[in-house]
């Protein structure tokens, strides 16, 4: 034993004596290199030109279709305090009149009336420029969420669909349809789109149709989504699938606007979401998007495919806007551009993504802890950044060259920064 331990030590000695060194085994790694790369300056936190406490609703309220805290119209910002309506003047927050008492959102601006409603039912339409009283209901309908007006009539969903005379105020009619529905509502001549769902053995999507005149069902598209494009006399939705059928491709029918029966069917592969956009057709199928011009045979024509080059897996979000879709993962958002399919990337912003809205070339990202990051979506650059009081839920908006941002109880503008206003 004493003879070979005396070996291998000779051996190690003149190994390192002629400059020759054994082979090492692997080691154990002591070091990790991860997200070590040069990161951007920090985003610049600027401060509200005004902002001022508005009542509070629950975030379900704050997140269904159609509801809205917050309405402009007129040079102004119109909104709920302490269950009176404001009138703002857009670009100071100064208050120019204040209505009723006891009133609860949604809000609704329209032609120079603002409409609203109060705990009791009853709704009020009121002069845009001074506050004052155009007509209030004496019809009260209960648990509203959504209001509306197209031609010389006024719309609020509460589950049912009620019209009054939009002069008047005066209750016409309320639906016959037996199941309660949400919204949103769209308008093709004289007939009332609604977006629903049945239950019975199995779940499937409707369309319906009501007539304007009486509020009666004047049709049912079975298996149909809301419409994807309302032209004068039809109506295109995609075919959706149910228990019992399975659509292997994206299936889009056109519709008789005034029959719901259904004249045109055209399939796309592959099958996905679709939607209509400046007469093309796009399609989200998992991690990309596929688009066809309208018009065209999907089996002859072109189809353009639209991927995130990233290394994370991302879902469209949104778009096209300013000639970008708009991918995200929740964590990041990518845009890929319709000229070319490149990519672009706009960055890390240091908290999940709670929502995001596009407005002309701007992207107002609302992060989970309350901040607002103003993106530029042709350069894909972080501006500025606005901390709000709580999570932004409803929709940012513009109004008068300024950006509105809503969170629960509270609302904040600044100005719409001009390289992200949209080209004239």
């Amino acid at each position: 034993m004493r003879i070979k331990f005396t070996l291998l030590f000779l051996s190690v000695i003149s190994l390192t004596v002629f400059g020759i060194h054994p082979t090492s085994v692997q080691a154990a790694n002591t070091s990790y290199t991860g997200t070590n790369w040069e990161v951007d300056p920090p985003i610049p936190l600027i401060q509200p030109t005004w902002s001022l406490a508005t009542d509070k609703v629950s975030t379900e309220t704050m997140n269904s279709t159609g509801w809205s805290a917050v309405t402009s119209g007129k040079g102004k910002v119109f909104l709920l305090q302490n269950g009176n309506l404001l009138a703002l003047n857009s670009k100071t927050g100064k208050k120019v009149w204040a209505f009723g008492s006891m009133l609860s959102s949604s809000v609704l601006y329209s032609n120079g009336v603002v409409y609203a409603k109060s705990e009791n039912g009853t709704i009020f339409a009121v002069n845009a420029t001074n506050g004052k009283k155009i007509w209030g209901t004496n019809v009260k309908v209960s648990g509203i969420t959504q209001f509306y007006t197209n031609g010389e009539l006024f719309y609020a969903v509460n589950g049912d669909l009620h019209a009054f005379d939009l002069k008047t105020g005066k209750w016409l009619w309320s639906d016959d349809y037996a199941e309660k529905f949400g919204g949103p509502l769209w308008f093709s001549n004289d007939k009332i789109l609604i977006s629903s769902s049945i239950s019975g053995a199995y779940t499937y999507d409707v369309l319906l149709s009501f007539s304007a005149q009486t509020g009666r069902l004047a049709w049912t598209a079975a298996n149909s989504s809301q419409p994807l494009l309302i032209n004068k006399d039809t109506v295109i939705v995609q075919r959706t699938s149910n228990l019992m059928t399975q659509l292997e491709l994206t299936t889009l029918d056109t519709l008789n606007a005034s029959s719901g029966k259904v004249v045109k069917t055209v399939e796309y592969k592959p099958q996905g979401k679709a939607w209509i956009d400046s007469n093309r057709i796009y399609i989200n199928v998992s991690t990309a998007v596929y688009g066809y011009p309208l018009d065209a045979d999907p089996d002859k024509a072109i189809r353009d495919t639209y991927k995130p080059e990233s290394g994370y897996t991302t879902h469209w979000a949104g778009g096209p806007d300013a000639g970008r879709l708009l991918f995200t993962d929740g964590m990041y958002i990518t845009g890929v551009k319709l000229v070319n399919k490149t990519t672009v990337f706009y960055g890390w912003l240091g908290n999940p993504i709670a929502r995001f809205d596009a407005i002309g070339n701007g992207l107002y990202v609302a992060l989970t802890d309350g901040k607002v990051v103003a993106l530029d979506l042709i350069t894909g650059k972080s501006l500025f950044q606005l901390q709000m009081p709580s999570r932004v839920f409803g929709p940012t908006l513009q109004a008068d060259g300024m950006i509105i941002v809503q969170s629960k109880g509270r609302v904040s503008a600044f100005p719409e920064p001009a390289q992200l206003k949209a080209s004239p």
